[in-house]
């Protein structure tokens, strides 16, 4: 596994041509996204910061009590000064999102002369599309994480410092997204801090004016996150994650990233399989080869980074990604084993970059045996299938396991309620007993456009629409007069979500 010299960098038209296709799926059917707890209260706080014409200040709290910071709030501000039409935003995001998770592994793949097809591959996989297209705030990790990996690497190459400036601000802006994202960030800073103190002092002005910008817009959050911070870090270390596993299953994580990247399971937990039984079993085949490519690309930086310590005078820009590489792995095992985390898919966002970076790595130092291209695109096939098998049976039969609500059906519900003047219903849904959020938010965005007719007060019940034949979906009827109480039916409210709402804490 010794370490190869890169081949020289070719014109590549299929890698951007394959990106562009991987687009076009990920944008599909934009009402079919969930729209559940966190995400309307994410778009209910833009909208209002945009009402009182201020920039969001934080986002929502995690599990340990701290609060994120505000960049995914404020790109859905700037995403609702073009549109409040949901289904609009949720293709604006995607395309956002996933454009520049794309563009920048791109970018990484060509400055260490690896085969860029492969990034449409991982871009097209289950969960990443999912997490691509829904309006969440922790996802936001993946681009940015992927931006910050690739101007390092473009910095070590060419010593650019527009490419310095770019790694230093997104690795400090990813960790205020989520703090899963801490492994990639303290590699990136710790070895530039490390390696290329003089280019830092150089630039030192303009990575001042840089800092001051971020300040501007995140001023007040890092003052409120440091308070946070030493009020609840002991407690939440010895605390660990609720209900976490052990600090060795969760220590694991480094070698877990195929979770997120191959979605083999990813249809199992949502609706029915719509594919033939013998292509879905097929593709998954396909997909999990993700894992032993991840291995295979962690050994080789792996390998690198230890050659590179027994020789640190010859030491070439992809050896140092191949350092970060490792040092950000076993960084995350330390965190992750430390706070019990477990390796769930949404928590792989921050480190994103470096599992597909690791399979990356692994396809192009395979072809000399041919295997990287054959075991590459059978990943990048599967994961196409799967991604497209789900995507046809969401929009055909909704969400299934559990029973979601697609943001298209609970638009139509906001739509019938747009023409009634209640301002509470009786639902049976379990999504809009527990965050009624999902529908007052959708208030917001579309008010009705003529004053509703009069209706009287609590005879609306928002239930499973049978007739539509997808489990998941609602609708609004109106109860007779006489129509008596049922079991199961709880009282919400239906009006717009006010300002600094926080749903009810035996909810969560």
């Amino acid at each position: 596994m010794a370490e190869e010299s890169p081949r020289p960098f070719r014109r590549d038209p299929w890698s951007p041509a394959l990106l562009v296709l991987a687009l076009m799926l990920i944008a599909l059917w934009p009402g079919d996204v969930s729209w559940l707890l966190d995400e309307p209260r994410l778009i209910a706080t833009a909208w209002h910061a945009n009402h009182d014409h201020q920039l969001a200040v934080g986002g929502l709290y995690g599990n340990f009590g701290i609060r994120y910071g505000p960049l995914p709030t404020q790109i859905y501000q700037l995403l609702l000064l073009v549109t409040h039409d949901p289904f609009t935003l949720v293709v604006l995001r995607a395309l956002l999102c996933a454009g520049v998770t794309g563009g920048a592994l791109l970018w990484l793949a060509r400055r260490l002369a690896l085969p860029g097809w492969f990034v449409a591959g991982a871009l097209v996989s289950p969960h990443v599309v999912a997490y691509q297209r829904v309006l969440w705030d922790a996802s936001f990790a993946m681009p940015v994480g992927a931006l910050a990996l690739a101007s390092f690497a473009d910095f070590l190459h060419t010593q650019r410092a527009r490419s310095l400036r770019l790694c230093v601000i997104t690795s400090v802006l990813v960790t205020t997204i989520h703090p899963q994202s801490l492994p990639l960030s303290a590699a990136l800073l710790g070895w530039l801090a490390w390696q290329h103190r003089p280019a830092l002092w150089s630039d030192r002005r303009a990575l001042g004016v840089a800092g001051a910008i971020v300040l501007l817009f995140n001023g007040y959050y890092f003052v409120q996150f440091a308070g946070q911070l030493c009020a609840r870090l002991g407690g939440s270390v010895q605390k660990g994650y609720p209900n976490g596993g052990s600090h060795f299953a969760s220590a694991l994580a480094p070698l877990l990233g195929g979770r997120l990247l191959s979605g083999a399971d990813y249809l199992q937990s949502l609706a029915r399989l719509s594919a033939p039984e013998w292509l879905h079993i097929t593709a998954q085949s396909c997909a999990i080869l993700i894992y032993p490519l991840a291995w295979v690309g962690i050994c080789v930086a792996g390998f690198n980074a230890w050659r590179m310590v027994r020789e640190p005078r010859k030491v070439t820009p992809r050896q140092s990604v191949m350092f970060v590489l490792i040092a950000a792995l076993g960084l995350q095992a330390l965190l992750f084993g430390a706070m019990r985390i477990p390796s769930a898919t949404q928590y792989f966002f921050g480190t994103f970059p470096l599992h597909v970076l690791a399979a990356l790595l692994a396809v192009d130092v395979l072809r000399k045996w041919r295997l990287g291209v054959v075991l590459g695109m059978l990943y990048a096939i599967g994961s196409a299938i799967l991604t497209t098998e789900a995507a046809i049976s969401i929009h055909h039969y909704g969400f299934e396991r559990p029973l979601w609500p697609t943001l298209a059906s609970s638009v139509g519900v906001m739509q019938k309620l747009n023409q009634l003047s209640d301002t509470t219903a009786l639902t049976d849904v379990a999504v809009y007993q527990k965050s009624p959020q999902a529908l007052r938010t959708l208030r917001l965005l579309l008010p009705p456009a003529t004053d509703p007719r009069s209706n009287g007060s609590g005879r609306l019940l928002i239930t499973n629409d049978r007739k539509m034949g997808k489990p998941g979906e609602t609708t609004v009827i109106e109860l007779a007069p006489d129509a008596q109480p049922s079991a199961g039916r709880e009282q919400i409210d239906t009006t717009p979500l006010p300002k600094d709402w926080v749903p009810d804490p035996s909810t969560w």
